[in-house]
């Protein structure tokens, strides 16, 4: 389990190939290795004048404290020396739960939602070609990423009748096939990629390739093209299968001190998807300092729809997902229960120190412009600005404690979208254990 998974996506996919978390080796030998693993994990909310004051008007239901709760048990398989390499093989299932009213508002009507539904069972062989190159093949449902997840990292449904909306256990993908070669500092990779919806989502599938080269330790770039393979949806489904991405991202660390980083995605396809997204970054290392702080600046656009125009400009988030903070939830709060990641533009603000070598403490500011306001049918753009500030505790090796809290002021915007013009105020606390 990741430490945050899940939120509003268009096309829910996928998310990092092979084992996730910490497993146990329960039984080796020279021909066999077989691996078990339980994740666990609970998070506790409390907030004030959600959803500005309005949670009600917005979502259907007053929110104020609720909690979830997720496991996950897993067992994976390898058998060596086949075909020159090794198969393995991996199944696990998530059980999540939600007690009280989320401000996602999925399941506003819903007592308690939770279920239990199978999240890995993929059969995989890979083959080592010397030093760190490699051929690898995988099939079934398995967790998949690409780049820093702005496209690419989560396959799975959560909230709703499922329950477990923040902690978003379920991450693979389903009914998929994943290709790839590295070889010396190249990679390559071919995929095929299907959702977990759940019985009442929308099956879909994308295909497409993607290329990762690393020029030195510090710089690297990578290049995709991802096109929509199946959409089942009969109303949409002619135009959605001709949406297509193509993705160009890099990063290079100009001093030891300094990393530079980026990332522009352009979507086309039937005449009429006209969206973009990307980011410009700065990550500075204060190397010097106590502490060694970590000061990043993003600015980031993921464009909106013109209502008055006969194409769609709103940028299709496909299955982003989180890999750090503010990153691709953009915000503890706005991009947790209001926003997906589009019709946006954001300044961002992070500072991150380690305490100590098991205690963080992340500080972050967010300015949140609506890309197009028209599109939510108000005439704004000025969203507001979101403050958090987030310590997390290694305690052990196993055992994670992160504590959270958050302050969204309004903007025009958002009192005209939600009606609100209170501040939003959020306290969270999260543990997760994995065995």
């Amino acid at each position: 389990m990741s430490r945050r998974l899940g939120a509003h996506l268009a096309i829910p996919l996928a998310a990092l190939a092979a084992p996730a978390a910490a497993q146990e080796v329960v039984h080796e030998t020279d021909e066999l290795r077989i691996e078990a693993g339980f994740d666990a994990a609970s998070v506790v909310f409390v907030q004030n004048n959600a959803w500005f004051g309005e949670s009600e008007a917005n979502i259907g239901v007053e929110s104020e404290v609720w909690s979830e709760f997720a496991i996950e048990p897993q067992l994976y398989v390898t058998i060596k020396d086949v075909l020159g390499g090794e198969l393995s093989g991996g199944i696990s299932a998530v059980a999540s739960q939600t007690y009280g009213e989320s401000a996602d508002g999925f399941a506003a009507g819903i007592n308690d939602p939770g279920a239990v539904t199978l999240e890995k069972l993929y059969i995989g062989w890979k083959s080592d070609l010397g030093e760190d190159d490699f051929v690898q093949v995988l099939a079934g449902n398995f967790d998949y990423q690409i780049g820093t997840g702005f496209l690419i990292r989560d396959g799975g449904r959560d909230g709703g009748d499922r329950g477990g909306f923040y902690l978003g256990a379920r991450s693979a993908s389903r009914g998929s096939v994943l290709a790839r070669v590295q070889k010396d500092n190249l990679l390559v990779e071919g995929f095929w990629l299907g959702n977990n919806s759940g019985p009442r989502g929308v099956q879909a599938h994308v295909g497409g390739v993607n290329a990762e080269y690393a020029f030195s330790d510090r710089a690297s770039m990578g290049v995709t093209y991802i096109e929509v393979g199946h959409f089942d949806d009969p109303v949409i489904a002619d135009v959605a299968e001709q949406l297509k991405t193509y993705d160009i991202r890099a990063s290079v660390g100009l001093t030891d001190q300094l990393t530079l980083s980026g990332e522009y995605a352009l979507q086309r396809g039937a005449d009429y998807y006209r969206g973009n997204g990307w980011y410009a970054q700065a990550a500075y290392e204060f190397t010097n300092l106590p502490l060694a702080p970590i000061l990043t600046y993003r600015y980031a656009v993921v464009t909106g729809d013109d209502p008055n125009s006969p194409e769609n400009e709103e940028f299709i988030p496909l299955a982003y997902g989180f890999t750090d903070y503010a990153q691709w939830y953009q915000g503890e709060l706005t991009g947790n229960w209001i926003f997906g990641n589009s019709n946006q533009k954001t300044h961002m603000v992070k500072g991150a120190a380690s305490l100590s070598e098991v205690v963080t403490l992340t500080g972050t500011w967010l300015n949140f412009t609506l890309d197009d306001p028209r599109q939510l049918g108000i005439e704004d753009d000025d969203f507001g600005n979101e403050f958090d500030v987030i310590v997390d505790w290694t305690a052990t090796d196993r055992l994670f404690l992160s504590a959270a809290a958050a302050v969204l002021i309004p903007g025009t915007a958002a009192e005209q979208f939600t009606g609100g013009d209170q501040t939003w105020v959020h306290f969270m606390l999260y543990a997760s254990v994995s065995f």
